[in-house]
């Protein structure tokens, strides 16, 4: 008998015949990759070895890699995975030598560096929120060079739009990289969201929404919108900006239209601060810090004060809001399933072509990772067994396996062949004894 690969994705279908499985990612397994939950420091090192304090942002490139702005240490770091381990290197700055410097590697100072983003090209960008400037990270080699792109450190907070260190910024937060590689900031303490141009070798900066110094809420095109403390941002290959609005407790979409911008708020209510699940708002957050987007058009949010990980899916014109992670009343440091896990005030959050998740978890001082674990049509799970029940192809014979390997570049073969009525795989801690991952599955399915 031939057989035809099924990868179990977020929202895909595998197809078979005479059947289609259906696959819907209903529970996420978060685990620590790197850090100690409870310890602070300044070491690298591999797995809980490596040690961070207050980290913030997070990005990931096309190859797995993370980076993360370790905000107290006064360093970008960078984790790499090398086989089950995650190694962490110091890729800029050195740890407790706060300042202002561009150079190379342990060169470069910073002064409370924050959100981070990649570009197309593996560029780093990097919101230096002590010195109100925006600096990019090139690889050159092995080594990284620093710029500043906006911004000028030593002049002080302003909200003033220019060509390179002409503009002015007030604690920025967020950055995030369009896919055209613009770039786009979340000034925060400005209450509003910049957008920084390449022009040859320049860096233009605009103000697209909201108005400078002018805090409130309101939706609107442009300088009519009004934010309060906008912390978080995000973007999509669609050209939409998110904003994790945390004065507000709202998630704001920004949407090009010409040469305008329009905000909108797609989930939670202005000044009304809690957590409840629902559509549009009817979700509450408090004080969400960072937000990020899927290629399908999904938007996550680390809902930092609730301590807990939420997804908005749009669904027709409406926005429905669930938590994936954590539970949004209890603190904590536990890996586990949804609502098992517990978070310690959640910030950056960054998702990878493969849809696994990286949170900075700030007030653990460690970095999770949060994985959607499949559940095909008619699967249910009960004490770790997942039971596969096929429907319309019960009775067939399949081949089942799991992946040690989150990048899904390795597969190790569970059962084959099996057939498709009660088939039971472990999941979780019950395969190899690993206690700190999870595991995706996926199906063999019959020509």
């Amino acid at each position: 008998m031939k057989f035809v690969r099924g990868l179990l994705l977020f929202g895909a279908l595998a197809v078979g015949s005479p059947g289609i499985v259906t696959v819907q990612a209903q529970v996420f397994g978060w685990s620590t990759i790197a850090g100690l939950a409870g310890t602070y420091g300044s070491a690298d090192g591999t797995n809980d070895t490596a040690w961070f304090w207050q980290p913030v942002g997070v990005a990931v490139d096309i190859n797995g890699n993370v980076y993360v702005g370790d905000s107290y240490n006064v360093t970008i770091r960078k984790l790499a995975r090398q086989g089950t381990n995650w190694v962490v290197t110091t890729i800029a700055g050195l740890a407790n030598r706060g300042g202002y410097a561009d150079g190379t590697n342990s060169d470069i100072e910073f002064s409370e560096p924050n959100g981070i983003a990649m570009d197309s090209k593996g560029n780093l960008y990097v919101v230096d929120t002590g010195t109100y400037t925006i600096r990019k990270l090139t690889p050159m080699g092995t080594n990284w060079v620093s710029s500043t792109i906006a911004g000028q450190a030593g002049t002080g907070p302003g909200t003033v739009d220019g060509t390179n260190n002409a503009s002015r910024f007030c604690s920025p937060y967020g950055v995030a990289v369009g896919s055209d590689d613009s770039v786009y900031v979340a000034d925060s303490f400005n209450h509003t969201i910049r957008k920084l141009t390449q022009v040859g070798t320049n860096w233009v900066s605009s103000t697209i929404a909201g108005l400078g110094r002018a805090s409130g809420f309101a939706d609107g095109t442009n300088s009519a919108a009004r934010f309060y403390y906008p912390y978080g941002i995000g973007a999509d290959h669609f050209g939409n900006v998110y904003v994790a609005d945390s004065g507000n407790n709202t998630i704001r979409k920004l949407t090009p239209v010409g040469t305008n911008w329009v905000t909108t708020t797609i989930a939670g209510l202005a000044h009304a601060a809690g957590y409840a699940d629902g559509t549009n708002n009817a979700a509450r957050f408090y004080n969400p810090y960072g937000v990020t987007a899927d290629s399908a058009g999904n938007v996550y949010v680390a809902d930092t004060r609730n301590y807990a990980i939420r997804q908005l899916t749009p669904v027709g014109t409406n926005w429905v809001t669930s938590t994936i992670g954590g539970s949004g009343t209890h603190t904590g440091g536990a890996d586990g399933l949804g609502s098992a896990a517990r978070f310690g005030f959640p910030w950056g959050i960054a998702i990878d072509n493969q849809g696994v998740f990286c949170v900075a978890d700030t007030g653990n001082n460690n970095l999770r990772q949060g994985v959607g674990l499949p559940l095909i049509q008619g699967m249910g799970h009960t004490n770790g067994v997942i039971t596969f029940t096929w429907g319309a192809v019960v009775g067939q014979t399949f081949q089942i396996q799991y992946a040690t390997d989150l990048a899904q570049t390795s597969w190790t073969i569970l059962g084959s062949p099996v057939t498709a009525t009660n088939a039971a795989v472990w999941w979780g801690d019950n395969i190899g004894g690993d206690t700190q991952r999870f595991y995706r599955i996926k199906v063999l399915l019959p020509e």
